[in-house]
């Protein structure tokens, strides 16, 4: 006769046979740009990474939770718990913390299908996620190339937070749905027609101005005083010249291209004829 164990003792004695962290990886942004507790970082900087979970594959497949980044969050805190809250990462760590997150759930290769540029044949292609790792593990975002030296101020740059992106973006697409609402109805008058549109032309500069205002870490004074008060780093931001802005911008976009995942190349085996298959992080997709 078999014997039950007793559910209430204080060590659970499955606890043992858990998952476990299939490989560590150390994050592009070397622990930069975390806010205070958000980050568990150990002495080599490098973070353990767990397999998915039944319930983490079930967020990735609800489409609203992937819309919010509600998806992404979660399997982020389950997968790599080092990370407290992964709505507070820089951009620059979400997709290599996701990749990781595929190898550790499937393995090193992941299969996808993809289209010849030249005959159209589709077919199966091998793509080795631990090139991207290795690339992306690489990268280094000096905080000196990131600081911009305006009259006798420095404006420090930073990614944005995966919270500050998912906020705009939710905006972004607001704004294109209302758009396209307008020019889709039919039965709308073009007075009304052409205010949309001055309105999704306002706020898709409200956006823009808020993109900018977030990736400024903060602004150093002659004395050493640093303003992080985003109230007022807004109202700097529409009080400065363009030329400013400008080149905030070229810093912000620096910061991204270094994190650009480049597109896998590939030779068709029907033609022979090389192209180029972009990565595309559709989530669902990606984890499927």
């Amino acid at each position: 006769m078999s014997t039950e164990s007793n559910t209430n003792t204080p060590n659970n004695i499955l606890e043992q046979y858990y998952r476990q962290p299939e490989i560590y990886v150390t994050l592009p942004s070397n622990g930069q740009f975390y806010p205070e507790g958000t980050l568990e970082s150990s002495a080599t900087g490098e973070l353990p990474v767990y397999g998915m979970t039944a319930k983490d594959d079930i967020f990735l497949k609800t489409p609203d939770a992937l819309i919010s980044g509600e998806a992404v969050v979660q399997v982020i805190k389950s997968c790599i718990p080092s990370i407290k809250d992964p709505w507070q990462m820089p951009i620059t760590d979400v997709d290599y913390a996701l990749i990781a997150i595929r190898i550790a759930s499937y393995g090193e290769e992941m299969t996808m299908e993809a289209t010849c540029t030249n005959c159209q044949h589709e077919h199966a292609l091998g793509v080795d996620l631990t090139h991207y790792i290795e690339k992306l593990g690489n990268i280094t975002i000096d905080t000196d190339q990131s600081t911009i030296e305006y009259n006798e101020l420095k404006i420090h740059i930073k990614p944005l937070s995966y919270h500050e992106l998912s906020l705009l973006q939710r905006k972004a697409f607001e704004e294109q749905r209302v758009l396209r609402l307008a020019q889709d109805s039919e039965d709308m008058a073009e007075e009304e027609r052409q205010k949309i549109y001055t309105d999704i032309i306002s706020n898709m500069t409200e956006i823009n101005i808020s993109m900018i205002s977030s990736a400024i870490q903060g602004i150093e004074l002659p004395d050493g005083e640093l303003i992080v008060n985003k109230e007022e780093i807004v109202k700097f931001i529409d009080n400065s010249n363009v030329k400013l802005f400008n080149k905030i911008t070229e810093v912000i976009e620096s910061i991204r291209e270094k994190t650009i995942i480049p597109p896998i190349n590939s030779e068709c085996p029907e033609c022979k004829h090389p192209f180029e298959f972009p990565l595309i992080f559709n989530y669902s997709s990606f984890f499927a």
